[in-house]
């Protein structure tokens, strides 16, 4: 019988305090990028459960609903969402093809966060600017994580 190739499995996840030091990251980044402009930020492990979770004033209510979906679906996929989305469009299929369909999202901004050997253990979603800049923002605290 063949094995499906994947991820060894990993017990752990990312802590509490490593979470808040990826927010704090991408909260000090955007506010010298764009000062005023409102975002929310949020990390979960590596089931998708929320760990960490922050929205600066000036951020909506859309913007802490995607940063959390954003997140979520990419431990749900195990890819970053970028590279969800560019797979759904060569596959033709949606987020409507999928169960969950209310919880995923394809916009770029939700990040895998991986160790050194290249386990997942959880995910970071950005949301408030252009999803490229949302994206950039998620890899600043991807690149935080230690």
């Amino acid at each position: 019988m063949n094995e499906i190739p994947g991820e060894p499995v990993r017990p752990g996840s990312i802590t509490l305090e490593q979470a808040r030091k990826i927010v704090d990251a991408m909260v000090e980044y955007a506010i010298k990028t764009k000062p005023g402009r409102g975002m929310a930020f949020a990390v979960v492990d590596e089931s998708g459960v929320l760990l960490y979770f922050a929205r600066m004033p000036q951020a909506s209510l859309i913007n802490r609903q995607m940063a959390e979906k954003k997140a979520w679906s990419a431990i749900a996929f195990k890819r970053d969402t970028r590279a969800t989305r560019d797979l759904f469009v060569k596959l033709g299929l949606g987020p409507a093809d999928f169960c969950e369909p209310d919880r995923l999202t394809l916009i770029p901004g939700g990040n895998l966060i991986r160790t050194k050997e290249g386990y997942t253990v959880g995910a970071v979603g950005t949301s408030g600017r252009h999803y490229d800049e949302d994206e950039e923002l998620a890899l600043v605290g991807v690149n935080a994580y230690e």
